[in-house]
């Protein structure tokens, strides 16, 4: 994808609130916080820290062979995978280069091109955000910020390009399961798809330009692509219902108090699904990033949100295969696909900020939500009723912690 000007839209997506109908991950840590509170009858202030679990990222590329198995595509004995990929760009014609973390940093073209080992590349590192994407060669080592890394230096491709002849199918090793639509952190996600899509400014974008001062001018640069998932590599699959390499544009690093921090955001934490451009439209990009919160960026798959091949609506309790297609021929890209984790704060019983902690304001929003019939507080089934199920999912959650 060029750096150009390009508008494009978004659809609002609000999420109903469901029942939780089973666990989504085995918890790691342990807290008896809650079972002291309730057993004392004292509801003093209590404050259980929790550990963010890793992010899973695609294991590997599907070609013709899957454990053993030829696997092919129906209709014409295809592999899964096949190109051309981005024949007109040798950059973005690795299918390997999807698997992993997107990269952090890319050249910077704004200051010319010059010499590296084993040949030429862009100006030197600079970071990826959500005004300036993944276009060149990049790196995810953060001591290549400013320089030039040759072919013998680490630095990688960014992605691969799809069009309307060509296909890519990853698998993870553990199953991308469905979380549920209550609960902190991950909204109801349950996958995220970076490309390289670019919200636009007025103008380009100097490595050191200071965020608070550029604005966005409501639009984006986005080549959508289709996403679909599977169970098994043979199908049946279901379509998304969001596009790659559209919103959310990838935001790798933390911006604070008008400088990067040298953090990075939460690869497992999804933007809001309910903000559309629209709502970035004005924002400087240091608000845009604001309205991020910690995530870093993508568009966010939820596996209650499919549909099937006749198009009649459908959901998953879980997946492990991901597709992505181009039948409009936008000639859009893939950089990284991230399982989201199924409790990126404290599992469900973390219903209120701060995320990642559980404490006193947890448990009056599960009080309070269970007193008025509240659908928050309907975790346990039989969905749509408010019993001692659901009382002892989130006295057993609060108690198990983070994963």
């Amino acid at each position: 994808m060029p750096r150009a000007i390009r508008g494009g839209d978004s659809m609002d997506r609000e999420k109903p609130r469901a029942a939780h109908t089973g666990a989504s991950r085995a918890h790691g840590c342990w807290s008896a916080c809650l079972r002291l509170l309730v057993a004392s009858g004292a509801f003093g202030a209590c404050s259980v820290a929790c550990a963010q679990s890793d992010v899973a990222w695609a294991s590997r590329v599907v070609f013709g062979v899957h454990e053993g198995e030829a696997v092919y595509e129906p209709g014409n004995g295809t592999p899964l995978t096949f190109g051309p990929f981005a024949p007109s760009n040798p950059l973005w014609q690795d299918p390997a280069s999807v698997l992993g973390k997107p990269n952090t940093l890319d050249y910077d073209d704004l200051e010319g091109f010059g010499p590296v080992p084993g040949g030429f590349a862009g100006g030197p590192m600079r970071r990826v955000h959500l005004a300036w994407s993944a276009w060149q060669w990049g790196s995810n080592d953060p001591t290549q910020l400013g320089d030039r890394p040759g072919w013998l230096d680490g630095r990688r491709q960014n992605g691969v390009g799809l069009g309307p002849g060509s296909q890519l199918v990853v698998e993870f090793d553990e199953p991308i399961e469905n979380n549920p639509q209550t609960g902190a952190g991950h909204r109801g996600i349950d996958l995220i798809v970076h490309g390289n899509a670019s919200f636009t400014a007025a103008g380009a974008i100097a490595r050191d330009a200071d965020l608070r001062t550029v604005v966005l001018s409501g639009g984006v640069i986005a080549e959508p692509l289709e996403i679909a998932v599977a169970q098994d590599p043979g199908g049946p699959w279901f379509i998304a219902d969001v596009q790659g390499d559209a919103l959310f544009p990838t935001h790798p690093w933390a911006w604070a108090e008008g400088t990067w921090t040298g953090a990075e955001q939460d690869w497992g934490n999804p933007v809001d699904p309910g903000l559309a451009l629209s709502d970035f439209e004005g924002l400087s990009v240091a608000e845009a990033i604001a309205l991020y919160g910690s995530s870093a960026g993508g568009a966010g798959v939820d596996l209650d949100r499919l549909t099937d091949a006749s198009g009649a609506p459908s959901s998953l309790p879980w997946a492990r295969f991901v597709r992505f297609r181009d039948p409009a021929g936008n000639g859009g890209e893939i950089c990284a696909v991230a399982d989201v984790p199924g409790s990126p704060g404290c599992g469900i019983a973390d219903l209120e900020p701060p995320f990642g902690v559980l404490d006193l304001s947890d448990i009056a929003s599960f009080v309070g939500a269970f007193a008025s019939g509240d659908p928050l507080a309907d975790l346990a089934p039989p969905a749509g009723v408010l019993d001692l199920a659901d009382i002892t999912a989130f006295v057993d959650a609060f108690t198990r912690g983070c994963p």
